[in-house]
């Protein structure tokens, strides 16, 4: 014990000495703590669940589609020609000299009004006295001149009399023209007509802000898709306006008009009061109103109803508007918007196509249950070829000769890599079946009962990515089977191992999985997937040992 001054205690040293030690031991305790938590991946350095994993990556995609759509942005921002006031000035602005004038007045763009370089007009802030007044979009606008670099691997399509093909282009041209607008935006537009009569070579019309304004896209322009936002009271008429799949007509072939084609579409959000209309030689056929309010814009989160959009289409030869549930993007991945009814309609073909893939690979491979009976039966696809020597064919096998061989092997390969190509389509059952086809293929093969040799051909390389595709499928008792078989004719086969942890940890087995996965890791330390799946199952085993141990206590 401490002593002060007489040999008395020195209590203001004591308690420093203990509020020392339980520092010490605090201090010990939290970096304990710690060092589990890191050993279960609970720091926050790793995901803690798939689902923590899924939303990190999202996060990361969503990060990466912002930076793409900023820099796409900021080209364009360098590409762009804005004119202003062409009418006259809005609707009280008194800062203003102009006044409108009382006869109607048409006010034509053409290319010398253009910026030299910049392809993508704007026509903004401007106000006409009503739909009298006439903003023109001219075809001399389809004249505009944009250089490309020239891609030595695309040749220009030809066919007989089209004059354009037949002047060959010089070998040494390191670029090529293209023509008309790059795309364009009407934004703050109101009281006026707007005609658009030159070529948009993106097919892209943006309108936002705008208010009594009626736009025709007449028989000389190409407008695919109109994006509409914030606006009250606009007409869109196609007047014989041909569709995006419009471009290049050849001799004999029937024209397409705007709307014949699924991607000709009208997007719209926060618009009131929009009339589209379909004219052919000058006959209404098609017409709807649009407005987001009675449409059933409602706020999601923080999106507001003006946000909610809609597309306008046409459907079995009429207009019809539907709400838009799943949003495209500029990144090209999932890049098309669509309705709950294509949704729909996608769903049922590729549950039809998987139904019919599993039904025909169910008559070629049998699995069975722990107690060897037959569970189900499935079968694969087909694939290219391997090359075997044909010294080791001539030497070990007789039963087949060495170009029977190669064409056995030819097939395997061919649909082993058609059903890779299906795996990364999503397309897991018709994978299956073209796995399955290549394995029954490959049992033709005089080397099946010849372990030790080098295989004619990898079998289990279609057992694991047989067994890939009935994890996807939730099909884990066959994806375990099909690793096990992998993992036994090549003990390396690192993604068969892998897995089989998968499907064990799937099945819940984590005690089970857990030897597995490190088995892998130990193959492959640096493969990220692995590691994760281990301290997956490490926090799952932890989990459940815990509830074992709270469950015996109790």
């Amino acid at each position: 014990m401490a002593s002060g001054k007489a040999g008395r205690t020195d209590y203001a040293q004591w308690d420093k000495v203990a509020n020392s030690l339980v520092s010490d031991v605090e201090k010990e305790e939290k970096d304990e703590i710690e060092r589990e938590k890191k050993a279960l991946g609970l720091d926050g350095k790793y995901a803690r669940s798939a689902a923590e994993a899924e939303e990190r990556q999202k996060a990361k995609e969503v990060l990466k589609a912002k930076k793409t759509i900023d820099r796409y942005k900021d080209r364009e921002q360098a590409v762009k020609t804005e004119i202003k006031g062409l009418l006259g000035p809005l609707d009280g602005d008194e800062t203003k000299e102009e006044r409108k004038s009382t006869e109607p007045a048409t006010v034509r763009i053409t290319r010398d009004m253009l910026d030299a370089g910049k392809r993508v007009l704007v026509v903004a802030d401007t106000s006409g006295s009503s739909v009298s007044d006439t903003i023109v979009l001219t075809q001399d606008l389809s004249h505009l001149e944009s250089r490309m670099a020239a891609n030595p691997n695309m040749t220009p399509k030809s066919y007989e009399e089209d004059a354009e093909n037949d002047v060959m282009e010089q070998e040494t041209a390191k670029t090529r023209a293209i023509y008309g607008l790059v795309k364009a935006f009407i934004s703050n537009v109101h009281n006026c007509t707007i005609l658009v009569k030159c070529k948009i070579i993106s097919g892209v019309l943006e309108v936002s802000h705008c208010s009594n304004v009626v736009i025709v896209v007449t028989k000389d322009a190409t407008v695919a898709t109109t994006q509409l936002d914030l606006c009250d009271n606009v007409t869109l008429d196609y007047k014989d306006a041909p569709s995006s799949k419009n471009q290049a007509v050849m001799p004999g072939q029937s024209k397409i008009y705007w709307g014949e084609d699924k991607d000709d579409r009208i997007f719209h959000a926060g618009v009131k009061n929009m009339h589209v209309r379909i004219w052919r030689d000058d006959f209404l056929e098609s017409e709807i109103t649009c407005d987001y309010l009675k449409d059933g814009a409602e706020q999601i989160g923080n999106a507001t109803p003006e946000e909610f959009q809609f597309v306008t289409s046409v459907i079995d030869g009429e207009l019809l508007t539907e709400k838009v549930v799943r949003a495209g993007n500029t990144t090209g991945k999932n890049g098309r918007a669509m309705t709950q009814r294509e949704l729909d309609a996608e769903q049922k073909m590729r549950e039809k196509a998987e139904v019919m893939a599993v039904a025909m690979a169910e008559d070629m491979i049998k699995f069975k249950d722990k107690d060897g009976n037959t569970i189900s039966k499935v079968e694969p696809p087909k694939p290219p070829p391997a090359k075997p020597e044909d010294d080791e064919i001539e030497e070990i096998y007789t039963s087949m000769s060495p170009e029977e061989i190669k064409l056995v092997v030819a097939e395997c390969e061919e649909n082993k890599t058609r059903g890779n190509e299906a795996f990364v389509a999503g397309e897991y059952g018709q994978a299956i079946l073209l796995y399955s086809l290549s394995l029954d293929k490959a049992d033709e093969l005089p080397d099946k009962e010849t372990p030790g040799k080098k295989p004619l051909f990898r079998r289990d390389l279609c057992l694991s990515n047989r067994a890939a595709c009935f994890l996807k499928l939730g099909q884990h008792e066959k994806a375990l089977q099909d690793a096990e078989r992998a993992q036994e004719m090549e003990p390396t086969n690192i993604k068969a191992i892998f897995r089989r942890g998968l499907a064990l940890h799937a099945m819940a087995r984590y005690q089970d999985a857990l030897p597995v996965l490190a088995e892998a890791h130990k193959l492959e330390p640096a493969n990220k997937q692995i590691k994760q799946a281990l301290q997956f199952a490490e926090v799952r085993l932890q989990q459940e040992l815990r509830k074992r141990a709270e469950g015996s206590n109790s």
